[in-house]
């Protein structure tokens, strides 16, 4: 892996932890609560940030690499191919959940792999703009 990618890595996975905590922390914080299956024990007091924005750095490697793979170097087709990957991964692990656990419903299901969609989509752009820098 090249400078590139790490870097684009490193932009991406703050990026990502911003917007997730503002889509997810905020914005639709009241959603999943009325929509998901609480019991004691499920949540911690206070989330562990630090894993957190680690495992958001780790999603931006993953599209840091797919991108450098692929050679994807615009803001458009970043966006629609972020849009597409998080959408993907996040219906497979939705689909998982619904399948073996009783955590969420099926409409909190469509609203987070809607929500992780126009997540990937910013980020893919932001990755897409980052690849074509230097780009003629």
């Amino acid at each position: 892996m090249n400078s590139k990618v790490l870097l684009g890595a490193l932009i991406a996975g703050v990026a990502a932890f911003l917007l997730g905590w503002l889509i997810f922390g905020i914005l639709l914080m009241d959603f999943y609560l009325a929509n998901s299956t609480e019991y004691p024990g499920l949540m911690k007091d206070s989330p562990n940030f630090v894993l957190i924005f680690v495992a958001n750095v780790a999603w931006g490697l993953m599209l840091s690499y797919v991108f450098n793979l692929a050679n994807i170097r615009s803001v458009r087709n970043g966006a629609i191919s972020g849009a597409i990957i998080f959408l993907l991964t996040s219906l497979g692990i939705d689909l998982l959940y619904l399948a073996q656990m009783n955590l969420m419903n099926t409409t909190a299901i469509v609203v987070d792999v809607i929500a992780n969609a126009f997540l990937g989509l910013i980020i893919g752009a932001i990755l897409g703009w980052w690849f074509s820098r230097g780009v003629k």
